[in-house]
Order: structure tokens, then C-alpha cells, then sequence
């Protein structure tokens, strides 16, 4: 955690609202510029949405997980840089196991085969939707089928955060993946815990109110206002859309739909620690379950050979397994794990911990997901609103959105465009 000022300066060239990835490289970006900056961030951290933590002595990503596009992605040399290493070559095997009332086991072969098949066309025809330039929902695309629907359905909803009812085929075609997603086995809350160390962040630090003209900018927070040449913005869409943020003059109307549109999903992540392992000579897995409908979640089983599962749930069953809590949370996967290896999971489980990404009041999400129709209102998320108000954050960047690494090339960009703004570009 970085230290926290004494005092807030009385002005900076540029306040920076927020310490989450995208917060974190404009400051850098702007700092090498020489310009002067402060960084406020309403949690007691940094990081944002990439959060790591210490689960019985092994690193634990409640957020962020993977370098996704790892070839492409500056996280990964700053990583490098930072000592903090990551895997190029993962070997995860996926499988997937059935749990209905009529049958617990796992795919055969050629289920497997099937399932895969069936996964493949669903995404074509996505794709085909989008390129035809049909911005309509996932689901409208999707073909039937009783068993292997549901099943897409929930690994749509752990992937974009949102169920395919409510999410744009164009959005899915427009994210850019190379396929490169290296896992980091210290986990990536670290990279940017490392990255942010010694910038001038101050946590615990609530901004309330952004006021601007064409002269300057006032923001303000309980303890205290700054005064800077220009303020650049990071947070959330589902924060800025609840109005947390005071902006004067108000946020513009085709701003304030696109945030409508496009808010945070919903997605949490589960980690249950293990005495010992219960799982056999079982390799690290990632295991799909095919239930009857896709309230469910994605499990994985002894990563980086750990006594680990780490879960993923998204959709609207990801916040109805918020709301009931942790223990629910647990109670539900530990069946699913009993189903499969029998009772010896439950014998050796020890710690657990999980996320209530919508329940945080400076986050109020996971990541974002386009409604449909509204994949094309992006642009508008990542414009500037007149001479001294930029934004930047992951929902902002055109093809990396809700990445941690797009969040971070979206902090550049805005750095980039205040520095020009301050004639420093």
C-alpha cells in the first residue's frame, strides 16, 4: 500500500481521480513529463479492480487474473521489470463435468467433442451477427440445445460479466485477444502494488465533487480541495453513473447514456485453501459444469499446483451469490467438488475468500459489458468533456476494454491528452 500525504497540496498540474490501473499510468506518464500530479483514491489501496491477497500463505487474485494478449500487453515488461513473474506456456487442461439431477460425471469424449462444436458456433455466429451489423443481444444468436446451452450461456457470463441477454454481440467482436492469457503465480495485484510504489497517491481519499471552466479545475474531497490545470478521471462507469462524483457544469447527456449502457457486469471470483490435497493426482483443471441452467461457475483446481480452487461466477448469479453471501458461495461449490472427487474436499477445506465486486461503493462492479445496441457509444466514454476534464479506465479503451492492461494503455492516452492540453504533449 502506498503512504498517504500528510496534507493534500493546495494545487498540482493534474489530479488523477482514482489509483486503479488506468490511475496509476497517467500519473507515471505525467510525472515523466515533469509535471506535477496527486493521485486521490477513495480505498484504503491501490490497484483498483486488480486486487491481490493472502489466502493461508498462497496469492490470491480476487480481480484482474490474467496478462491477457500477453505479447502485447505493457504489464508484462513492467512485471519483468518489477520481478514479478508470469507463466507463457500454461498447460491447463478443461474439462467439463456434468451435474444434473439425473447424472454426475464427467463428459466423455465425445461429449467433450460436442460440447467444443457447439461452443465454436456459437461464437461464429456471434461474430457473424456483429459483422453483418447486427448489434442485438448474445442471445438472440445463440442456437438451442439442452445441455451444452447452458452451459455457453454461464462461460459467456464469467467472461464478459454479463448474461447474453444484456450483452452486445458487437462489444464481444470488438474486444482483441491474441489468446496469450499468462497467468502470474504471484498474482497481478502485484505487478501494479509494485508498479505504483512511490507515486504520489493519496488512499482513503474520496473525491466528491469536480468543478472545471476554461481556466482551471477544482476537485474536491472531504479533506480538503486542490486546484489543478487539469483532472483526469478513472473511475468506474457504474460509479460515475450513480452520481458519486458531483461534476461542474454536469456531464454532458450523450455521456451520461453511454455510461447507462455501458456499465460494470457482474463477475466475483471464490477461493477455497485446502489441507493438503483432496483432489488425487488430478493436474491443475479447469473444470465447466454443464447444470440445467447457467447459474453456476467455472472451477479451478489446484492452479500452479497449489491445494487451491479458485472459482469464477458471472451474471446475474454472480450477484445472487453476492447477496447471499460467502458461505453460500462455499456451500454451493463445495457440492459440486464433493460430486466429483467425493467427501475428502470437504474434510480438508480451510480458509475461503470471495468477492463482492458490486457491493463496493468506489467500484459497484466487475467489468465492463456494452448493452445491446450500444457497443458503438465506447468513443464517447473515452472523450474528453471541454479543456481540463479527461477519463480514462478500461471501460474508455475501444478493443482492451475490461482488461487491467487496457485500463493502463487508457491512462496513458488521457495522460497524453492532458500534457497536450497544458502544452506538455
Amino acid at each position: 500500500m502506498n503512504a498517504v500525504p500528510a496534507a493534500l497540496p493546495a494545487s498540482v498540474d493534474v489530479v488523477v481521480v482514482g489509483a486503479g490501473a488506468a490511475g496509476l499510468a497517467a500519473a507515471r506518464s505525467l510525472l515523466d513529463r515533469g509535471l506535477s500530479v496527486v493521485v486521490l483514491e477513495a480505498k484504503d489501496r491501490i490497484g483498483g479492480r486488480a486486487w491481490t491477497v493472502d489466502l493461508a500463505g498462497m496469492p490470491v487474485d480476487l480481480g484482474a487474473t490474467w496478462l491477457h494478449s500477453g505479447s502485447v500487453n505493457p504489464l508484462a515488461g513492467i512485471a519483468t521489470r518489477h520481478g514479478v513473474a508470469y507463466d507463457t506456456t500454461p498447460t491447463r487442461i478443461r474439462r467439463c463435468f456434468l451435474f444434473r439431477a439425473h447424472e454426475t460425471r464427467w463428459a466423455t469424449p465425445v461429449e467433450e467433442s460436442e460440447r467444443i462444436d457447439y461452443f465454436d458456433r456459437c461464437e461464429a455466429l456471434i461474430e457473424a451477427a456483429a459483422h453483418a451489423g447486427r448489434d442485438v443481444p448474445v442471445s438472440a444468436v445463440l442456437p438451442d440445445h439442452p445441455r451444452w446451452r447452458p452451459a455457453f450461456e454461464a462461460w459467456v457470463a464469467a467472461y464478459s460479466s454479463a448474461d447474453p441477454d444484456e450483452l452486445s454481440t458487437a462489444d464481444w467482436v470488438n474486444y482483441t485477444d491474441t489468446e496469450e492469457n499468462w497467468p502470474v503465480p504471484d498474482g497481478l495485484g502485484t505487478i501494479l502494488q509494485s508498479y505504483g510504489a512511490g507515486l504520489p497517491v493519496r488512499t482513503g481519499t474520496a473525491v466528491t465533487a469536480v468543478r472545471h471552466d476554461g481556466r482551471c479545475a477544482i476537485v474536491e474531497t472531504a479533506a480538503g480541495s486542490v486546484e489543478a490545470a487539469a483532472v483526469i478521471v478513472t473511475v468506474s462507469t457504474s460509479v460515475l453513473a450513480a452520481g458519486t462524483i458531483a461534476f461542474d457544469p454536469p456531464l454532458s447527456a450523450d455521456r451520461r447514456a453511454a455510461l447507462a449502457a455501458i456499465p460494470l457486469g457482474r463477475a466475483n471470483k471464490l477461493a477455497m485453501a485446502f489441507d493438503g490435497n483432496p483432489f488425487g493426482d488430478l493436474a491443475a483443471h479447469a473444470v465447466r459444469l454443464a447444470e440445467a441452467t447457467s447459474g453456476t461457475m467455472i472451477l479451478h483446481i489446484r492452479p500452479f499446483g497449489r491445494d487451491l480452487v479458485t472459482t469464477f461466477i458471472g451474471g446475474r448469479f454472480a450477484a445472487e451469490i453476492e447477496r447471499a453471501g460467502e458461505a453460500a458461495a462455499v456451500d454451493f461449490a463445495m457440492a459440486r467438488l464433493t460430486a466429483i472427487f467425493g467427501p475428502e474436499p470437504a474434510r480438508r477445506l480451510g480458509a475461503t475468500r470471495v468477492s463482492a465486486w458490486e457491493s463496493d461503493p468506489w467500484i459497484r462492479g466487475a467489468y465492463s459489458a456494452a448493452r445491446p445496441g450500444a457497443a458503438h457509444l465506447r468513443p464517447v466514454l473515452a472523450a474528453p468533456a471541454g479543456p481540463r476534464l479527461f477519463f480514462a479506465g478500461e471501460a474508455t479503451h475501444l478493443r482492451y476494454f475490461s482488461t487491467a492492461h487496457g485500463a493502463f494503455l487508457s491512462g496513458q492516452r488521457a495522460a497524453d491528452e492532458a500534457a497536450h492540453a497544458l502544452g506538455k504533449g
